[in-house]
Formats: structure tokens, sequence, C-alpha cells
């Protein structure tokens, strides 16, 4: 039976907004491939219907409501599977969506940002030929499943579109499945985000084990609920395995391995899963789930560490690279690092010093920064690997930096737009990455008071702040600026408007996203903590988050110094790559040498996977083998060994002589006879 919230009737276009890429899928599917290009167009035209939607959606509801404070959640669902009862509760599952502020603002980076990259797919995959139709038609599917668990309403339903973005970036990572190096990345992410996926499921049972026996996000906040939950004791580990989906998804160290190589899929496949889909699932998974985190302190600190962790150690990998995609997929990684660094430090604060404060709702700074950083990231990540791939287009597939160089000039809408992505990246003011990363910084900070381990994590974020703009301007400098190193048999050419358009587009919202936070109480008062339902109505006004916008960001003295580490870090960059220093001197000598070695081998971590994978392969192989050979093998040996005895014990008394048989025959009846007179009761 269909059940609703009511809320503003627009929100009910939420539901085409997933729906529309399936149906563009679904079209594509029967299309013939030599149709390619009405199938280019099918995709963007049912990716740019979610998009339109989408902004539709964001404008009506910021409009009306202020700005951004929207206390009523909508919901439409039905009920998908009855699990009958659990301590006398009925227990269902339901499927339907789910529409806050956090799903407004989700929805809406998430479609934009996809149309503008299923565009500059047309151009780009223009000589795929044939192929172009599994390409759009499985992009299609990706975008819809992203969507799809962006709106669903409870954790079930998001975990199968979460397995089904899983199935997306396994099809596009190894979209060119006749090269090896792209089939292994394929399975690589495949396995090692399954190996999360187990966790997320563990989470989701336990949770749906105790409390109030729910999954639906409207009752696992309630008060009630949360109060069943923590009573349970278990709540720690739930969260904890929630967490640990989300590090798979999300390529958290040490889950991070395989979102370097999914670099072997098209460009356009690296902006989407970097961008604006896959990778950014877990940190929403955190996000939805923070009235659970803010529950328990040890695992919001943990993911605030590991995040933290996480953006220092990839950053430092960036800078061993030479392969253009790969030093952006490093950035993505750390990128991703500071999202769960702001949003651990924010659940953490919370847990402490509790919701509100003699009646004053209290506000979680590290999950405003953390999703403004998130649709920041979603922004300048999918224009930097945009322009990457028009780089690689204009010199013919080529990605190794030390093949390229002076190339400014002759793409100059390519160089000015990826300027703007590697600005916003570094964290320089006035792009948008400035707001978000010193927001970010800010909210490790407040966590001084509470834990000594802030104190590592803002040392952690701080480093991280000047190594993002070192690598991100060492690839600028090295691509754009000094000598040319490209082959002479390159002929370079900048690449067609359908590719160059988003590029624009995408640069002027790196710059332009930055001032939401201008005038207001800042972007967070449009993403909200959390809402909770009682009896199908809100319970009064619910904590919102915010930060201070510029001002506060202005005002605040450590913003200067990781504005300053950050243009160090450009300047150095200048210095080396732009000047063309030598470095071959100091990079000869043992210790730097062996630096450099260690982070162009990503500190071993693909040769230690190999050699667990085939640790653990191996013992279960030969496990099996022993379990196969004694257990099994030996229990048939065993049965045949006994009919084999009996049947060569039976065989000598087949003698021949009519005497023998005689005697056995005698010797049976007497048998007969005796059981009849002892046992009458079953005579005939």
């Amino acid at each position: 039976m269909l059940q609703s919230v009511p809320g503003d009737p627009v929100l009910f276009l939420a539901a085409f907004v997933a729906l529309a890429p399936f149906i563009g899928f679904a079209v594509i599917s029967v299309i013939p491939a030599s149709r390619a290009r009405l199938i280019e167009w099918i995709s963007v035209l049912s990716v740019g219907v979610s998009a339109a939607l989408s902004l539709l959606i964001l404008f009506f509801e910021f409009m009306g409501n202020g700005v951004g404070v929207y206390p009523v959640a909508y919901q439409q669902q039905f009920e998908f599977l009855n699990l009958g009862y659990a301590g006398g509760t009925a227990v269902s599952v339901n499927l339907g969506i789910y529409v806050d502020w956090l799903t407004v603002v989700m929805i809406a980076a998430v479609s934009f940002v996809s149309m503008l990259i299923v565009i500059y797919s047309v151009g780009y995959m223009h000589a795929e030929g044939r192929r172009r139709k599994r390409y759009f038609g499985v992009i299609s599917m990706f975008v819809g499943s992203m969507l799809g668990l962006v709106l669903a309403n409870n954790l079930l339903e998001l975990y199968i579109f979460w397995e089904l973005v899983g199935l997306g970036s396994y099809l596009l990572i190894g979209f060119w499945y006749e090269k090896p190096s792209a089939a292994r990345a394929a399975k690589k992410a495949f396995i090692v985000t399954r190996f999360g996926d187990m966790f997320l499921l563990f989470g989701i049972v336990l949770l749906l084990s105790i409390g109030d026996h729910t999954l639906a996000y409207s009752q696992l906040f309630s008060a009630t609920s949360i109060g069943k939950l923590n009573s349970s004791g278990l709540l720690t580990i739930a969260t904890l395995a929630l967490f640990g989906g989300a590090m798979g998804k999300s390529a958290q160290f040490p889950l991070h391995d395989w979102l370097v190589d999914a670099m072997e899929g098209p460009t356009p496949v690296s902006a989407m899963i970097h961008g604006a889909t896959m990778v950014n699932a877990g940190v929403y998974l955190v996000a939805r789930m923070y009235p659970l985190f803010t529950q328990t302190p040890f695992s919001s600190l943990f993911v605030a560490f590991i995040g933290a962790f996480t953006a220092l150690f990839a950053a430092t990998m960036a800078l061993g690279t030479y392969d253009i995609k790969r030093v952006l997929a490093f950035s993505t990684i750390s990128q991703l690092g500071y999202m769960f660094l702001a949003l651990g430090a924010g659940a953490y604060i919370l847990s402490s010093i509790g919701p509100t404060t003699n009646g004053v709702p209290n506000y979680s700074l590290g999950y405003s920064a953390g999703m403004f950083h998130l649709v920041n990231q979603a922004i300048f990540k999918a224009l930097l690997f945009l322009a990457a791939g028009s780089v690689m287009h204009a010199l013919g597939g080529i990605q190794d930096m030390r093949q390229m160089g002076a190339l400014r000039s002759k793409l100059k809408i390519t160089s000015i737009t990826m300027l703007f992505g590697a600005l916003s990246l570094a964290g320089i003011l006035p792009f948008s990455g400035f707001f978000s990363k010193d927001a970010i910084l800010q909210s490790a900070l407040s966590g001084f008071p509470y834990s000594w381990v802030f104190v590592v994590i803002w040392l952690f974020g701080i480093a991280a702040a000047f190594l993002t703009a070192l690598y991100i301007f060492r690839l600028w400098f090295m691509t754009f600026t000094g000598h040319s190193r490209v082959p002479e048999e390159v002929h370079i050419h900048e690449s067609p408007p359908v590719m160059t358009y988003p590029l624009v587009v995408l640069a002027i919202l790196s710059l332009a996203v930055g001032f939401t936070v201008l005038g207001v109480a800042g972007f967070g008062m449009a993403v909200h903590y959390p809402v909770t339902f009682q009896t199908g109505i809100v319970s009064g006004h619910t904590p919102y988050t915010e930060f201070n916008g510029v001002l506060g960001l202005l005002a605040d003295p450590f913003t200067y110094l990781s504005l300053a580490l950050a243009l160090a870090g450009l300047f150095i960059a200048y210095a080396v790559w732009y000047r063309e220093r030598n470095l071959s001197a100091f990079l000869s000598r043992p210790f730097p040498h062996g630096i450099q070695k260690v982070l162009a081998e990503r500190y071993y971590f693909p040769q230690a996977y190999d050699k667990l994978g085939m640790w653990i392969g191996y013992g279960i192989a030969r496990g099996l083998d022993f379990f196969d050979r004694k257990a099994v093998d030996g229990f048939i040996n065993s049965v045949g060994a006994v009919f084999v005895g009996a049947s060569q014990r039976l065989r000598k008394s087949e003698t021949g002589f009519v005497q023998n048989y005689a005697s056995v025959i005698i010797a049976a009846v007497v048998i007969i006879v005796a059981i009849l007179l002892l046992f009458p009761g079953i005579g005939v």
C-alpha cells in the first residue's frame, strides 16, 4: 500500500529523476548498434531530463524556503517485502523515495555534472563505432543507479542501487576488455569494492536485527529508534560496518588502490566515477547515517582519522607518477579523505555536546563542510578529468606528462579551464575549493577541546593542503608550459566544441559555486541534519548545519595558514616545473631516489594486494584440496572399500556345490521359523 508524508508537490517529480536514465538505458538496449548517433542523443536526453528536474526541484525548494530551511522531508513508498513479525512487531521493507535537502542537493550535483560528462562523451567516444551502444547504455544505467541510491528511502533499497553502481563501474572500467590491463582493473575494482560491501551488508542486517527492526530512514532516525539502538550496545559495531562499505566505495585506506587502476577505462568514465557518481556514494552513506554516527563517538573519530590519513597518504603518491589521469585519481582519493575527515569531526563533536544546548540547536560545521566539498569536488574533479581527456584527445592518447609540455598556445580553452580546476582543487581564493577546504580544516580545529587526536587530524589536513597545490600545479606546468616534449609525429589540435563547452561550464561553476556561502548562513543551511519523524509528522525544528560564510573564514587566522601553504605549494611547482629547474642531480641521491621509487610503486600496495590475494587464495585452495582428498574422497573410498571387501567375502560362498546351497536354504528356513515362534505378533 502506498504511504506518503505530505510535502511540497514539486517533490513528486523526484521519482522521475532516477527513472529517466533507466528509461534511456531500456530504449538504447533495443536500438540497433548501427544507429550510434541516435543512441548518443537518447543518452544525453535521458540524463538531461534528470538534470532539468533536479535543478527545478532545487530552485523551487530553495526559493520557497528562504535560505534553505526546509524542515519537512517528503516520502512516498510502497511495501516491497514482508518479513513477518519480530517481538510482536510486523517487519517489512518498503521501496520509495525520500527527499530532504541532502537529497535535493545531491541529485542536482550528480545529474547536472553527469549530463555534462555524457555530452562530452559524444565527442570523445566518436571513434568507437558500434561499441558506442554499449558505452552509452551502461553509462545511462550507471547514472540512474547513483540517483536511485540517493533517492532511496531505506537501507535495503540503497543497497540494491549500491550494487548496481558497482556493476556499472565494472562494465565501464573494463569497457576496452580486450586490453588485459583494463580487464584486470575492472576485476580489481569489483572485488575490492565487494569486500567493502560485505561490511555494509553486515551493518544493514545488524541494524535490522536491533532497535525497532527497521531500515526506513523516517523510522530509523526517530528518537525512539536511536534510543533502542543505543541500549543494544551494538550501534558502534553497526556504524563501523557501514563505514567499511563506504571505505570500499570511496577508496579510503586501505581499500584505496582499485581507484588508481580504474583509469584504464575511457576518460569520461573516470570523470563520471570520480566526479559525479560512484566514489561519492560512500560519503553520501555516512552523511545519510549521520544521526547514528553522532551517537557513536568512537566510530566518528575513526571516520575522521581514516579520512585525514587517506588525504595525506594519497597526496604523497600523486607526486610519484607521471600519468596525468593517475595524478587525478590520487587526488580524488585525497579529497574524499577530506570529506570523511569533516563528517567524522562534526559527528564526534555532536556526540560530545549533544544536539541541543538549553533548547538551542547545535550545528555541525563538519557536516556542512564535508557535503559542500562533495559538491565542489564533483565540479572541479569532473573538470580536471575532462580537461585531461581533452589533452589526451589532442595528443592521440598520450598520458605521460613527460611527453607533453608547451601545450598552452595550442590548447587554449583546455589549458585555461584546467587552470580553473587546479586553482579550485588547490583551495586558492576565490575559487570554490577554498571555501570548503578551509571549512573542513576549521572543523578539525573545532575538535581540539574534545580529543587530542584532532591535533594529528588537523596536521594531516594541513600537510595535504600543501601537497595538493604542489602536485596539481606540477601537472599543469608539466602539461601546458615549458618546452614541448611531444613526439614530432603527433598533430596537436584543440578538442571539438561538444567537448570544450562542458569544460567552460564546469570552469565557471568552479569559480561561482564558492560564492554560495556569501550573504547567507552558509551552504549547510541547505543540507540539514537530521530529519526525524513522529507518527508521520516532523516534531518541531531539527538541528541545521551552518558555517559562518566567507566572513567567518576570513576572520580565522588559520585560514591564512592553509592558504599560505597552498600558495607555497604553487610557488614550488612554478619554480621547479615552470622554470624547469633540474631535479635530476637531487633525485639521483640515494634517499630522494628511494622515496621517489616508493611513491611510484604506490607504497607497494599493489604487490601487497597480490601477495595477500595469493596467500589467502592459495591457503583456501590448499585447505579445500585437503578436505577433498581426505574427507570427500576418503569417505567415498571407504564406502567403496566396504562393499568391495563384502563382495570379496561373498564371492567365496559361490562354490558351485548343490549341498552348500541346500545348507544355506535350510538354515534360512530355520531362522525364519524361529523368528515366527519367538515373535508371533509379526506373523501373517
